[in-house]
């Protein structure tokens, strides 16, 4: 298997109590409030699109675009994605087994710090998500990485 970059167990678990941190922004404040509360650079922005979002560096080794905001047409912040695995080619040999690898090690800090999830979703690319008063906290398989995310729970009406 090729040596991917991913975070560990006590990284996992900072980066997604560092992340849960921002749950009191989300519809409310403007990208750059949210990036500095969190630490994270800014590194793909179009000020004039910012309904196209932007990419962030969280600061964990994974690269420029190893983060994203979605914004609403003010910039303010509606969604957080974080790679907690660097970006990897869907058909890389041995990507599926890596990245199964890591949503497994993700699950198991995410369920010891958090709890019994509130929502499972398996599949080819699963999603494990626990719920919170306003906002769901989600473990997400991406084609391309293994993400946190964060989504005020109005935004997953009908999900």
């Amino acid at each position: 298997m090729a040596g991917w970059r991913a975070l560990d167990e006590p990284t996992i678990s900072r980066a997604a109590a560092n992340l849960l941190s921002a749950e009191r922004w989300l519809l409310t404040a403007t990208l750059t409030e949210v990036a500095a509360g969190l630490g994270w650079t800014v590194t793909r922005f179009k000020p004039e699109r910012p309904r196209i979002g932007a990419f962030l560096d969280a600061g964990h080794g994974l690269g420029p675009t190893g983060a994203y905001f979605r914004l609403d047409g003010d910039a303010r912040v509606r969604e957080i994605s974080m790679n907690i695995t660097e970006e990897i080619a869907a058909d890389a040999p041995g990507a599926d087994d890596f990245k199964q690898d890591i949503f497994g090690t993700a699950a198991s800090a995410l369920t010891d710090a958090h709890g019994r999830p509130s929502e499972l979703h398996p599949g080819a690319e699963p999603e494990i998500w626990w719920r919170r008063d306003t906002a769901t906290f989600r473990l997400v398989t991406k084609s391309d990485a293994i993400a946190l995310q964060l989504t005020p729970n109005t935004l997953l009406v009908g999900d």
